[in-house]
């Protein structure tokens, strides 16, 4: 193990506390300690990791690059140790998350996370809801989920909420495994062969209505509008249409070869893809760990 000897939860306390607080004396306040006892805690840290954990920047205790590092491994050890704790008490039993996931998100990105964060929070319930990104807001509004996954809302849509970037997204022109325009450029496909766009209200049907626009197409009348794979899929192996769909949703299906991805060209339509939450949502540390899983995965591109 990489841990040294000598480390004790009361380093990592303390560690937490100043990151918490931004100052010695606030987080020693906090912690009931007196100053000098809380900087000799931090002090014989730092020499056990051999790293300088904080930066002192006027009156403000700022964590190093390493020091956020070190932040983001103890927040988690931490965490899951009291999941264990509460989970042999009993004291866990009943608590329970819910989350909002765009279908764009439910398929691919999001499950992984979710069985990390049922394996490290034990006795905590989550619940998934899935739907259009306007139904989720209201929901989220409401207090009727505590966050959502998905694209980033619209300006009109954001006062009062707050959104967190994790990825960039693009949006394909998908058609089964061996159509006619399979090996041709998405502008030219979108000339002769039905379409399938999503939703009227969705965040990206804008985009593509755009691009249908700078390729001289005239799609108000679409032979289907949907986001749903299970439809779409269906529809698309039994006919010539294309649908203009995030790649996440299909991603599976592209990597078996049952569908394929057109050439966008030089045209390539994407857009953000977050964390939506409440301003003035309760603190809750299920969710921040959920949090936290959702930005690692996303940082890992995995």
């Amino acid at each position: 193990m990489a841990i040294p000897n000598g480390i004790r939860l009361r380093h990592l306390d303390a560690f937490l506390a100043v990151c918490e607080k931004g100052t010695i004396s606030g987080a020693a306040k906090a912690r009931h300690i007196s100053q000098p006892a809380l900087s000799k805690t931090i002090g014989e840290l730092e020499k056990l990791l051999n790293a300088t954990l904080f930066n002192r920047v006027g009156r403000q205790t700022i964590p190093t690059a390493e020091g956020e590092i070190f932040k983001r491994h103890a927040l988690d050890s931490l965490r899951s140790l009291d999941a264990g704790c509460g989970a042999l008490s009993g004291q866990n039993s009943g608590s329970r998350i819910k989350v909002g996931v765009l279908p764009t998100v439910i398929g691919g990105f999001f499950p992984d996370v979710a069985r990390d964060f049922s394996s490290k929070r034990l006795g905590v319930s989550t619940s998934i809801f899935t739907g259009p990104n306007g139904y989720l807001i209201d929901l989220l509004r409401s207090g009727r989920i505590d966050l959502m996954v998905g694209r980033m809302p619209a300006s009109k849509d954001m006062p009062g909420l707050s959104f967190e970037y994790l990825y960039e997204e693009s949006i394909s022109l998908i058609a089964r495994s061996g159509h006619p325009m399979a090996e041709r450029p998405a502008a030219e496909a979108v000339q002769t062969y039905p379409i399938i766009l999503p939703n009227t209200g969705a965040i990206i049907r804008g985009m593509v209505e755009e691009f249908l626009l700078s390729v001289g197409v005239q799609k108000s009348d679409p032979a289907f509008e949907t986001v749903s794979l299970p439809f779409a899929r269906n529809l698309l192996e039994r006919s010539d249409m294309l649908w203009f769909i995030s790649r996440g949703v299909v991603a599976r299906e592209l990597d078996r070869g049952e569908l394929v991805s057109l050439d966008m060209g030089e045209r390539i339509l994407s857009g953000a893809v977050g964390l939506t939450r409440r301003l003035a949502s309760a603190d809750n540390p299920d969710l921040d760990h959920l949090i936290q899983l959702l930005h690692r995965k996303a940082e890992s591109g995995s």
